[in-house]
């Protein structure tokens, strides 16, 4: 059982989540069958016989699966909220995104939740506080001819139902992190260029355009635009370098702030409970294991909200994590890190957004050093620019000039590579296979048994997921 040696929590993620995937078809029922059947055989993939203690492990990490089982499935099974209405209720607008050809604002109310109101225009921005009437409408039923999910998406996002409001007011502004967003925000576009000013809103807020989502998607690498432990690493960084490694509380203040100010999405509070869990390791004087923080970071989560099980950031931060955590330490193999996520990642990527572009591997080996290294510069340009630093603003033009570039360099290479490659078993048997054969070998199991350990769970994960 060297999976409960070296990554206890591994196990009780695979169980929770192959439940979660079966749900559907059998409710409480993969829960109740399923989830145990699958922690039991994930555990005796890695049995040891010179394991001691390894039962009193085994039933003391079941029991715990079982409790995480009952509080996702509570979380899971609740009715939809019932239509009602309300009146001089006021709240606040916690996000604003496109939605089509109209806008999508998430409302924080005072009594009653978040709930999400679609606009005709951008009239309302983050951080604006209303008054204002309203009647609750539930999400669409899933349609059968579409992969997309109304209901999961918002409730993924903390949101109860849609919202029809009438008679809005605005109410004088009060400080709040989604102020302070807009009001970043506002400075960036005034004060920087075009392309520096939309890259560093998506490192700093979390916020994006259609225009550079579409650019990125062409090439790719549309991760670095989703705030995640790629972003949060390097906050951290600097951080340190600024610092130093030993204020813990201080470094903690830095990660969370930053986690709040760009919308805590599951990416960045994955990377960021992660490297919590390491600080505290660190103090208390015990030993990382990359495996087991990446899965008690995505057990937390689905604990705190069951719906980002149906996330695609939440799926796509916990797969690169856990692929990252099993790099083999050989210098060389970093140099491929990004492209070995990005097979892994792919059968999730292609699925959900009908192909990848192929021109994303070869881009994939250099751009997160690329933009480490651009958002570092543009963030510490940008800043003494802001804080009026004299004859720093000269240097705008350079930064510009190096988001510029990328876009040059990365188009020139989608030319000559134009092609989408489409989701085919093939490839997602490779993307499963690559995790669960490194998985395996990071347990140190031997390579006879990571096959054939690769190819009973790669036919397991086929039977659940599709």
């Amino acid at each position: 059982m060297e999976i409960l040696r070296r990554s206890p929590m591994l196990a009780i993620l695979i169980s929770l989540v192959s439940a979660l995937a079966l749900y559907d078809k059998f409710k409480i029922y993969a829960f109740i069958f399923g989830m145990p059947l699958i922690f039991t055989g994930v555990i005796f993939c890695s049995y040891e016989k010179n394991f001691p203690q390894q039962w009193n492990l085994f039933f003391a990490a079941l029991i715990f699966s079982a409790l995480c089982s009952v509080r996702i499935y509570y979380g899971i099974s609740q009715p939809d909220q019932q239509n009602f209405d309300f009146y001089n209720e006021n709240g606040t607008v916690t996000m604003l995104r496109q939605w089509g050809r109209m806008y999508a604002v998430i409302i924080e109310t005072e009594h009653y939740g978040k709930f999400v109101a679609r606009l005709n225009f951008a009239e309302l921005l983050e951080g604006t506080r209303i008054n204002f009437d309203g009647s609750t409408k539930s999400f669409r039923p899933k349609n059968k001819n579409s992969d997309f999910d109304e209901g999961r998406y918002w409730k993924a996002r903390d949101v109860k139902a849609w919202v029809n409001m009438k008679n809005v007011k605005e109410l004088p502004q009060k400080f709040s992190l989604p102020l302070m967003r807009q009001k970043i925000s506002r400075t960036l576009t005034i004060y920087t260029p075009k392309l520096t000013s939309e890259y560093l809103k998506a490192a700093w807020l979390g916020e994006h355009t259609q225009e550079l989502d579409n650019k990125h998607r062409k090439w790719g690498t549309s991760h670095l635009l989703a705030v995640s432990g790629f972003h949060v690493g390097i906050v951290i960084l600097c951080a340190v370098f600024l610092f130093g490694g030993k204020n813990i509380a201080l470094l903690s203040l830095i990660l969370w702030t930053y986690i709040l100010l760009t919308g805590a999405s599951s990416s960045a509070t994955r990377a960021g409970l992660m490297l919590q869990t390491g600080i505290f390791a660190r103090v208390i004087g015990r030993r990382i294991s990359g495996l087991n923080s990446v899965s008690i970071a995505a057990v937390i989560l689905l604990l705190y909200r069951p719906f980002l099980f149906w996330d695609i950031g939440w799926r796509l931060s916990v797969l690169a994590a856990l692929t990252l955590s099993t790099m083999p330490p050989r210098k060389f193999i970093w140099l491929f890190v990004s492209s070995i996520i990005f097979f892994v990642t792919f059968p999730q990527v292609s699925y959900s957004f009908k192909g990848v572009p192929i021109v994303g591997i070869l881009l994939n080996i250099f751009a997160p050093l690329y933009f480490s290294f651009a958002f570092m510069i543009a963030s510490v340009i940008v800043f003494l620019t802001l804080i009026k630093i004299p004859f720093v603003e000269i240097l705008l033009t350079p930064v510009e000039g190096i988001f510029l570039l990328w876009e040059k360099f990365a188009d020139f290479f989608a030319k000559f590579l134009p092609y989408v490659l489409s989701w085919n078993y093939f490839t997602a048997w490779l993307g499963a296979g690559i995790l669960i054969f490194m998985v395996c070998r990071r347990l140190n199991l031997s390579i006879i048994k990571s096959i054939f350990v690769t190819a009973a769970l790669n036919f397991t994960a086929f039977l659940i997921f599709l």
